[in-house]
């Protein structure tokens, strides 16, 4: 074990625990939460010498303490005002979240004086670090790699309701439903609303084709300062088929609208408790991307989603831990991970990313 050390923010999460399982035998890790108590029983689970902190995310004054002899922090929980990243900017630490929205970070300003801050004070910030987005960023800077460029890029994620812990819980999924978004069309903004625009889409199997719908998945926000990309669509099926279908129905009930997301929510709680078997994958990720005559796709197929979102955290902390990101500043990860090795990281905990080759296409 080296001497740096990991805070892992909401380290007694549902994902939290499985980062610090993942970090505990190289780092020293810190579980930290509001709770001093469960932090130290999670702590002590763990073992390999972790131990817990307390950390309040909302309060200046517990933020500076628990990053007391810090390396790097890992947060899993949402941040509405960030104080967490800003502290660890400030103290010029290296940093990764998994938490889903960035959507504020698509105005140009405000990327820019997060960008600049971590600059002056030599912080590496990788945001988006599980899965969607995360991994999918990787693959879609694997694939752009293979065509040179990338004009259009898609993102499909397939869930299994059953399996609605970690990144996608329901609160996070109930409000992201109803919350309006825009898709990135040949250049223009253009006014969404989840579940919208079905399109058939062919995931690994055993799921093969299903239906996935339009959702604000926040990686497609950044991808056309960071890739260039003129189209940009993120997509989510659900398993069971007829979940998305019922989602895709209520959704346009208009004034009665709270009433259909209830309605939603009470399914999936429903859903919950019906677990596939053990050895059945939960999630399946494609990404497609294309540049001018060519595309290519990626696709991932895993177990529980918050096991696969501790695994491409745990491997993106790796990479700042190692010197394999070397700038300062605030980046997303197609922008400086390296997709050979994230990929073999990956690989070592049975998640397989499968890239297919270039093929030729008509253009759009």
């Amino acid at each position: 074990m080296t001497g740096q050390s990991v805070l892992i923010a909401g380290g007694y999460g549902v994902v939290g625990r499985r980062v610090a399982a993942h970090l505990a035998r190289d780092y020293r890790v810190l579980v930290a939460g509001r709770h001093q108590a469960q932090a130290n029983s999670v702590a002590a689970t763990i073992g390999h010498h972790a131990v817990g902190r307390e950390l309040d995310i909302t309060n200046n004054r517990l933020i500076a303490a628990a990053l007391d002899g810090v390396t790097a922090v890992v947060s899993c929980i949402d941040q509405p005002q960030r104080l967490l990243l800003h502290a660890a900017i400030e103290r010029g630490l290296a940093y990764t979240d998994i938490t889903p929205h960035l959507v504020e970070l698509g105005r140009a300003e405000a990327y820019d004086d997060l960008f600049i801050a971590a600059k002056r004070a030599g912080s590496r910030v990788v945001l988006g670090t599980g899965i969607v987005p995360g991994i999918s960023n990787v693959i879609v800077r694997a694939l752009a790699n293979s065509l040179e460029g990338a004009e259009k890029i898609v993102t499909s994620l397939l869930l299994s309701a059953g399996d609605t812990s970690g990144p996608a819980s329901l609160d996070y999924f109930a409000k992201e439903l109803t919350m309006p978004f825009e898709v990135h069309t040949d250049g223009q903004d253009v006014a969404a609303h989840a579940f919208t625009d079905p399109t058939l889409t062919e995931f690994p199997p055993p799921f093969g084709h299903r239906w996935a719908y339009l959702f604000p998945f926040s990686d497609q926000v950044l991808y056309p300062r960071t890739m260039g990309a003129k189209t940009v669509v993120t997509r989510l099926s659900l398993e069971p088929p007829r979940l998305g279908r019922l989602l895709a129905v209520v959704l346009r009930i208009g004034a009665a609208r709270l009433l259909a997301v209830d309605r939603v929510r009470r399914t999936l709680v429903a859903h919950r408790g019906k677990k596939a078997g053990r050895d059945e994958p939960q999630f399946a990720l494609r990404v497609d991307v294309a540049h001018g005559t060519q595309s290519a796709s990626g696709t991932l197929l895993g177990g529980a989603q918050a096991d696969a979102a501790a695994i491409g955290a745990s491997s993106t902390i790796r990479a700042l831990m190692e010197g394999e990101i070397t700038s300062s500043g605030v980046w997303m990860p197609e922008q400086v991970i390296d997709p050979t090795r994230f990929f073999s990281r990956l690989a070592e905990h049975s998640l397989h990313v499968q890239l297919s080759a270039a093929v030729s296409r008509d253009r759009d």
